[in-house]
């Protein structure tokens, strides 16, 4: 019994795949408009169609006057799109002047270059510019630069620093004046 199961399983799923392949089937040949040989009133019955049949739906083939049909407008539509081609091609029947287009786009790429280049050497002038100025603004505002001061010299006739006197060393007045 407990073989038995998993094969029955098994026989379920394929029913149910076989189910829903029909099912599948059914609906996308809705979506097409293409009708089976059941639905086109053929003799499908219980027997086992091929698997061409099962594929096409039970589509029926041409019969030569369709194919004919089928054939001529195939033609037409060939001959309709080699017509406008060479009428596309005898409009551009000087062709291009490839050697032109060359040497143009050289030119515009060599006029780009050129213009970049200036772009650049100007910001440069710019930034350097403004450099030089900022430069200026600091020396300015620091006043004269300590490499240009003039250096004080020591000498034998330097005066000293001179000592203060009583009154400039006591604020409050605590030595008295000399003439009292």
């Amino acid at each position: 019994m407990a073989k038995t199961i998993p094969k029955q399983v098994l026989v379920g799923l394929k029913s149910i795949g076989t189910e829903l392949g029909e099912q599948l089937k059914q609906e996308a040949f809705g979506v097409i408009g293409v009708k089976t040989g059941k639905e086109a009133g053929g003799a499908g019955g219980n027997k086992k169609s091929n698997w061409a049949d099962e594929w096409l739906g039970g589509a029926k083939a041409m019969n030569p006057a369709e194919m004919n049909e089928a054939r001529m407008a195939e033609e037409m539509k060939k001959k309709q799109e080699m017509k406008e081609l060479r009428q596309s091609m005898a409009m551009r029947e000087k062709g291009r002047n490839v050697s032109a287009e060359m040497e143009e786009l050289r030119k515009k790429k060599k006029r780009q270059e050129e213009e970049e280049e200036k772009r650049r050497l100007e910001a440069e002038k710019q930034r350097k510019k403004q450099e030089e100025e900022r430069r200026r603004m600091a020396v300015e505002e620091a006043g004269t630069p300590s490499h240009k001061k003039k250096k004080q010299r020591g000498g034998a006739f330097k005066r000293g620093k001179r000592k203060p006197s009583m009154e400039e060393m006591s604020a409050t007045g605590e030595f008295g004046k000399k003439g009292e």
